[in-house]
């Protein structure tokens, strides 16, 4: 019987530390139950069938599901296996292994018990996170990135002919709706003959080009809400949060876990909370300015 919903994370053997994190705070939340796919390239899946030691969770190859999609070169200065992890999440669909699934960061850490519920607007319907993203693209350290990534949401926006000003997109754990991408497929690639590196070529935002089909077909109801996930996108984010004194349990009131982006160059293997250092820094903000 196809699962309402599932959640797949595309990895690789230098993550392995980061998964073995992942699956643990999973395990530790996982109130309903939900199956967790893994899926690696062929030369890593050895390593990773320990992880099927528990019932839920399933490891499966990039190439079972996306061998003639993936991709041997660099494209926009990425990575070859930084696009084919953004092919892998679109082409997962294929497997009609669920009606919806939540694709997840290896970074990912739960942080609190999650249901069936969090995810799922009612049994047909998942929630979509759609944003502007105001409040990320107005800080400083974020200009940069913010400056390529919205030029190509733009592109989305303009080659699906999708005309709003909004630009609304997700950055990362993003449901996608198998119905939605079969659209995507049979209805806007295959009359133009894309395939989806030919979409990476013209703007390397897969979530983007899934979030902006969503909105035009119209297949499944709009139920949109704000991110799932606590991300800190660099370190100086992350640093900040703790001098402002906020826990962990701070965050589990709004969000299911956090990300710490594992691109930073001094890697945080977790959040940790505030130390006396941070509360005398928080204790300076609040009291003496």
């Amino acid at each position: 019987m196809t699962k309402n919903i599932i959640f797949f994370c595309k990895t690789y053997i230098n993550d392995i530390d980061s998964i073995d994190r992942l699956v643990s705070s999973f395990n530790a939340f996982n109130t309903d139950d939900i199956d967790l796919y893994l899926s690696v390239p062929e030369s890593d899946f050895n390593l990773f069938k320990q992880f099927e030691k528990y019932s839920n969770i399933k490891v499966i190859t990039d190439e079972s599901y996306a061998k003639n999609y993936l991709v041997n070169s660099p494209m926009w200065n990425l990575k070859s296996g930084y696009i084919n992890q953004e092919i892998c999440k679109l082409a997962f669909a294929e497997t009609q292994l669920c009606e919806n699934y939540l694709c997840l960061d290896s970074d990912v850490q739960f942080i609190r018990n999650f249901y069936v519920s969090d995810f799922m607007y009612d049994e047909n319907t998942p929630y979509t996170v759609l944003v502007m993203d105001k409040e990320l693209s107005s800080e400083s350290y974020y200009k940069n990135f913010w400056k390529f990534r919205s030029e190509n949401i733009k592109k989305i926006y303009d080659f699906i002919e999708l005309k709003d000003k909004r630009y609304r997109s997700s950055h990362g754990m993003v449901i996608i709706n198998s119905k939605v991408m079969k659209s995507f497929r049979e209805d806007f690639m295959q009359p133009r003959n894309l395939t989806y590196k030919n979409l990476m070529e013209i703007s390397p935002l897969e979530f983007t080009w899934y979030n902006v089909w969503f909105q035009k077909c119209k297949l499944v109801e709009e139920v949109t809400v704000e991110p799932f996930f606590k991300t800190f996108h660099s370190r100086i984010e992350y640093l900040i949060s703790r001098f402002k004194n906020n826990r962990l349990e701070n965050y589990a009131k709004s969000y299911v876990g956090i990300v710490l982006n594992g691109n930073w160059k001094r890697k945080e293997l977790k959040y940790k909370n505030p130390d006396l250092s941070n509360k005398f820094v928080y204790f300076l903000l609040r009291n003496v300015f």
